[in-house]
């Protein structure tokens, strides 16, 4: 770490980054650890825990990643390590990050068929079969996005091995030059596709929602019950998914069009909004659900 990174702004800076890397950290490995043992208890899964587990796993994976970056960041001497080892973190980091998007996006797609109340004949087809097609979307997704990043891939690792590129600090969105010059465009290309999915669903999700509390109206029944709670939760957390995820394609856009220097205010405002997509979202899934929800506060021992 630099020498003149030691004001008490970039303490705070560094802070909240490490604060935030840790908690997105623990509630993604709390999501894996209790989904993947009930899998292991029950020898099946529900396709929602499925998504859910994938989906926490591979932020896991990226967040530990860029931890790792950050320990390196402290302990190292040189900002610019020439290594295959950290190209390959970076990689890595990548499909992580792809896995992890493509896994929200269908678990929206998901809990829309599943929650939305619709006569449309799209629907009424979708309803019985989502929880064949949607692990099955999910691999295909990732698998054809996968391939589509391998040229890439494969002439970023060329330049590294034939020494024309200089290796930065893997995972770390706003100083990785080459991370930006050969992933950023197809990156680019599937986030914007992932939140057209998000909000196509979310947009179903609240006129279902709107549909379903008129109804009630005019029925006399009131405005709320089991139905109107389970529309709430699930548009909370699409719609935090939307948020945070804009949050983050924010950050890449920015850290990817511009140059800032290490440690500057400005890299480190833009890793904090990286970290909170991660971070804040794996919260929010475990508050609006109920099964997640019980667990962690027996663990916290909160009643």
């Amino acid at each position: 770490m630099d020498c003149n990174s030691t004001s008490p702004l970039h303490i705070l800076m560094w802070s909240i980054t490490i604060i935030g890397n840790i908690v997105g950290l623990l509630g993604n490995g709390f999501i894996t650890v209790v989904q993947g043992h009930q899998w292991l208890q029950k020898r099946k899964i529900l396709p929602c825990d499925f998504l859910l587990i994938n989906l926490s796993a591979s932020r896991f994976m990226m967040l530990w990643l860029k931890s790792m970056s950050y320990i390196l960041d402290f302990t190292s001497t040189e900002r610019c390590l020439p290594s295959q080892k950290i190209a390959y973190g970076t990689i890595i980091w990548t499909f992580m990050n792809l896995a992890s998007l493509w896994s929200a996006s269908w678990l929206s797609v998901f809990y829309c068929v599943k929650v939305a109340n619709f006569t449309n004949c799209l629907f009424l087809w979708l309803k019985p079969r989502i929880n064949k097609l949607v692990p099955r979307l999910l691999g295909l997704s990732i698998v054809i996005s996968s391939i589509f990043c391998v040229p890439s891939v494969i002439k970023y690792l060329g330049q590294i091995r034939d020494g024309n590129l200089t290796v930065i600090l893997p995972v770390n969105v706003s100083q990785n030059e080459p991370y930006k010059k050969y992933a950023f465009h197809l990156q680019l290309s599937y986030t914007s596709i992932n939140i057209c999915i998000s909000i196509i669903a979310s947009t179903f999700l609240l006129a279902s929602l709107w549909k379903h509390t008129r109804n009630l109206k005019k029925s006399g029944l009131g405005s709320k019950d089991i139905s109107t709670q389970v529309h709430m939760n699930v548009i909370i957390v699409v719609l935090s998914y939307i948020f945070f995820y804009l949050a983050f394609l924010t950050a890449l856009i920015i850290g990817a069009t511009n140059d800032f220097k290490p440690n500057s205010p400005e890299s480190f405002i833009i890793d904090i909004l990286a970290t909170s997509f991660p971070s804040t979202h794996c919260i929010i899934l475990i508050l609006t659900n109920p099964k997640l929800k019980e667990m962690a506060a027996r663990i916290l021992n909160i009643r």
